[in-house]
């Protein structure tokens, strides 16, 4: 576990990706709480592949059918953006590497 990553109100050093209007954040698995966030559009060159899916909650995988785009970054960031930008939240999971 990495200190410094770990979550301020219960210890946990677990995380998952979200994004939220124009925010990127770190959010504790455990508990929900947002640890560390910055914008999204300093994710927007990353050729990391990401599946995008509607938030199911801390710590909870989302479901098959509430995905919103697949890709690298680069290229669904727009998507996500405008998904984000009603007020949905969006759960990144990263893609498995070959």
């Amino acid at each position: 576990m990495n200190n410094m990553m770990a979550c301020p109100s219960c210890g946990s050093g677990e995380t998952e990706s979200i994004v939220h209007g124009g925010s990127y954040i770190l959010r504790c698995v455990a508990c929900g709480e947002a640890i560390v966030a910055t914008s999204f559009m300093a994710m927007f060159d990353s050729g990391d592949a990401f599946s995008a899916f509607a938030d199911a909650g801390p710590g909870k995988h989302p479901a098959p059918e509430t995905l919103i785009a697949r890709g690298p970054l680069r290229q669904i960031s727009a998507t996500i953006s405008g998904v984000a930008r009603y007020g949905t939240l969006i759960r990144l999971v990263p893609d498995p590497k070959d």
